[in-house]
């Protein structure tokens, strides 16, 4: 009850009662939520949205250099590939080996298919780039439409015991999260230019 008239003491009373001051307060208190639940979903958005962008560049400039790389110089030349270029070539970079015990955290080799999501015979490779890391899963194939090759058929094969890849096609699946980017690339070392073609996987953005 608001009390504006003379009270039991004669004086003049004014102001709010309890009720008013806690509708209020109640009031205030929604407004400020409900502005700072709208500052942290746009802050969010705005980090996942820069995320994003950092995913998708670091997948592509990955994309760019692995494209560039030599398929392999000393195995199967490329026609008008550059002679005596710096790093290594494609297969040393993505698919080094198919032995189990030379594993490693950034670098291995999936011999039997796993909840990775890497399917058996593939080599799965971890490289950071501007700070996100980029998954690059690589696959030899018996031809550019040809099917993958099986663990059957690279058991125990090592770039650095080898005269010869396997195969002369590698199709590499890179990805990044977060984002959902992913490109694809199939290289071949029998073509001129390189066959190589990129675009968004399923999942991509």
């Amino acid at each position: 009850m608001r009390v504006n008239d003379v009270g039991k003491t004669g004086r003049p009373c004014s102001g709010f009662s309890l009720l008013e001051v806690a509708i209020a307060a109640a009031v205030l208190f929604m407004t400020v939520t409900a502005v700072s639940a709208a500052v942290v979903g746009v802050s969010r958005s705005g980090a996942r949205l820069r995320a994003s962008m950092d995913a998708d560049r670091a997948v592509r400039s990955e994309a760019e250099r692995l494209r560039a790389l030599p398929y392999c110089a000393v195995s199967y030349p490329q026609p008008g590939a550059a002679q005596g270029a710096n790093g290594p070539d494609l297969v040393a970079a993505v698919f080094p080996h198919a032995v189990m015990a030379q594993n490693a955290p950034s670098a291995r080799y999936v011999a039997a298919a796993d909840d990775s999501g890497a399917p058996a015979g593939s080599f799965v490779t971890l490289v950071t780039r501007d700070g996100v890391v980029v998954r690059c899963v690589a696959r030899f194939l018996a031809g550019p439409d040809g099917p993958g090759l099986g663990p059957e058929q690279l058991a125990g094969w090592d770039v650095a015991g080898s005269d010869a890849p396997p195969a002369p096609t590698l199709s590499l699946a890179l990805s990044a999260d977060p984002g959902g980017r992913s490109v694809r690339l199939v290289r071949s070392a029998l073509s001129a230019p390189p066959l190589a073609h990129s675009s968004p996987l399923l999942g991509g953005g």
